[in-house]
């Protein structure tokens, strides 16, 4: 919101035309409900905490429409916005966490939106505001309406307030590319982008899987019921693993488990061995 800027010597009546131009942007209906001339000024009311968000006071029951075979009851915070809608109408969110303001609207299809002064305003709703959900026969959401009174938004969603973008975690600089063998004791998740490539996978029971320090790092050994000196060089720490590309075809060995192992270090090469 623009506000004009006063000089020192302003005097009282000069204080109220100030006071006046601040609100000038917002109008407030009967209810107390407020609405903003533009999406901006909204959103920004919405971000420095001084919007007041909207309050339905009226009560009826969902009604859906042609196709509309189901209504769920959410938060706002929990719908997520179909990607094809988010396409069609350029939004730059597909959640609403940050909550919606969206332009007001009247009576349509048996139901009304806003109140008439509210009509045209970007109005405000809270990321935890009640939302009637309408579902097509696959279950995709294709409606919403506030769940108290059922009156609709400007569009079958309303438009979503952007949430502050976090700021990107800072990239490990890579001089020269490096091969890694990474021990992999339990896999649930996918491991992103292409620093490292992946020489191998071995999954073995973690108390068959040893550790011994050497000069030149850490040693990993693998006891193997075929093969009992399984030494696979250094360990993969957590930023490699981190930064660790699985987007290649590699060997995965699963070992199994082998009670009674010897277990001890090679004098010569300070490596950690497995013996009969």
């Amino acid at each position: 919101m623009k506000l004009n800027i006063l000089t020192a010597a302003v005097v009282t009546s000069g204080l109220a035309m100030f006071a006046s131009s601040a609100n000038a942007a917002m109008v407030t209906d009967s209810h107390g409900n407020v609405g903003y001339d533009s999406y901006d000024e909204c959103v920004a009311a919405v971000k420095d905490g001084s919007a007041k968000f909207y309050t339905p006071y009226t009560y009826q029951n969902p009604k859906p429409r042609a196709g509309e075979v189901n209504v769920e009851k959410m938060r706002l915070s929990e719908v997520m916005i179909p990607q094809s809608v988010v396409n069609n109408q350029s939004l730059r969110t597909a959640d609403y966490q940050a909550g919606a303001c969206d332009l007001g609207v009247g009576q349509s299809n048996g139901r009304y939106g806003v109140s008439g002064a509210l009509v045209g305003k970007y109005v405000p709703f809270a990321s935890d505001m009640p939302v009637n959900v309408y579902m097509d026969s696959s279950g995709n959401p294709v409606r919403l309406t506030m769940q108290q009174c059922d009156n609709h938004f400007g569009d079958n969603f309303p438009t979503p307030v952007v949430s502050e973008a976090k700021a990107p975690e800072a990239q490990v600089a890579i001089e020269e590319a490096r091969i890694v063998e990474p021990v992999v004791i339990e896999t649930k998740r996918v491991i992103r982008p292409s620093q490292y490539v992946v020489k191998e996978v071995i999954i073995a029971p973690q108390d068959q899987i040893n550790r011994v320090e050497t000069e030149s790092g850490t040693a990993i050994a693998i006891e193997n019921r075929n093969q009992r000196n399984v030494v696979i060089g250094q360990e993969a720490d957590a930023e490699v693993l981190e930064n660790t590309e699985i987007g290649q075809t590699f060997p995965v060995f699963q070992v199994p488990n082998n009670d009674a192992p010897q277990r001890m270090v090679d004098p010569n090469t300070g490596e950690f061995i497995i013996v009969e």
